[in-house]
């Protein structure tokens, strides 16, 4: 397909902000994405510790770090402590209890 954008824009939140100003990447850093990818397997690209993020952001949506990252979208990962109303306003509880009991490490 022609004119597809394979690229997606990725930006850290509250303290990630701070990971992505220490690797002196641009804010959004713009990554080449050929294939669809879960939020976990980006943070593990990106070398960014798991339980520093509680959930991921997709075009504007909170989603579980499981959820598929399409060529295109626009990512943020936001990490636990973000106040308390926010939270449920966003929908962070529901997406971040797969999260919390189901991680498995490699």
């Amino acid at each position: 397909m022609t004119g597809q954008n394979n690229n997606i824009e990725v930006r850290g939140f509250l303290h990630l902000n701070k990971i992505f100003k220490e690797k002196n990447w641009p804010v959004p850093l713009i990554l080449e994405l050929s294939e669809p990818t879960t939020g976990t397997e980006l943070a593990a690209r990106l070398e960014i510790p798991l339980e520093e993020i509680e959930v991921v952001f997709v075009n504007g949506f909170v989603q579980a770090l499981d959820y598929i990252i399409q060529p295109g979208d626009r990512i943020a990962f936001l990490p636990p402590g973000c106040p308390g109303p926010y939270r449920m306003a966003l929908g962070f509880y529901s997406k971040n209890q797969h999260n919390k009991y189901n991680f498995v490490r490699k």
